[in-house]
């Protein structure tokens, strides 16, 4: 996808594997499925990290946490795949011309996130938040992370995941609340010096 979407043609994708436009077309019926191929292959790779993670994780917060950290290191280790995948999915169409994927293929991934949320908020690991919104956010920011990493190679994606992960886990701690209202309420903001 180097030479982005419109570029990616079956007879270049061809050339560059060093076959015949016809080997391509025996494994792939048209452009669009192989595009398709291209979107099913990456996100299958990152089911097993992202699922070792989580289910290396002690508890409920810390598997959300973990799925949050290998979500975002996958897409920092396979930056240029993920940026494929996103412009695949902005990009290609049905014949009708209405958009190929849409929140809908994405439901599963979502569900994933919510899934894992839910959970924690079950077990009392987890505040009182709408698990579906914030698994929605999940997904929407790692997937964005790749453009942001290509966009910028000074960003580090370990510290990205750190720093995403402690934002996380600010939401999705429980509050303490009492009658008269929450347990900690903020501080108050420090006088300007004169």
């Amino acid at each position: 996808m180097e030479l982005g979407y419109g570029g990616t043609t079956l007879a270049e994708v061809a050339r560059r594997a060093g076959v015949s436009k016809s080997v391509v077309l025996y494994h792939f019926s048209s452009r669009a499925e192989l595009m398709e191929a291209v979107v099913d292959q990456l996100y299958g790779d990152a089911v097993a990290p992202i699922h070792a993670a989580v289910n290396a994780a002690r508890d409920d917060r810390e598997r959300v946490l973990a799925y949050v950290r290998a979500g975002v290191l996958f897409t920092w280790e396979h930056q240029a795949e993920a940026k494929a995948v996103l412009e695949v999915a902005r990009n290609l169409r049905r014949d009708d011309g209405s958009p190929r994927y849409t929140a809908a293929e994405g439901a599963g991934l979502v569900g994933f996130a919510q899934g894992l949320l839910e959970a924690g908020q079950k077990s009392g690991r987890l505040g009182d938040f709408d698990a579906w919104t914030l698994a929605v956010m999940l997904r929407a920011t790692i997937d964005a992370l790749s453009e942001q990493f290509m966009t910028d190679p000074s960003l580090d994606g370990p510290r990205v995941a750190g720093h995403f992960a402690d934002l996380v886990e600010r939401m999705i701690t429980p509050r303490e609340t009492s009658a008269t209202g929450p347990a900690n309420p903020p501080a108050a903001p420090a006088a300007e010096p004169r």
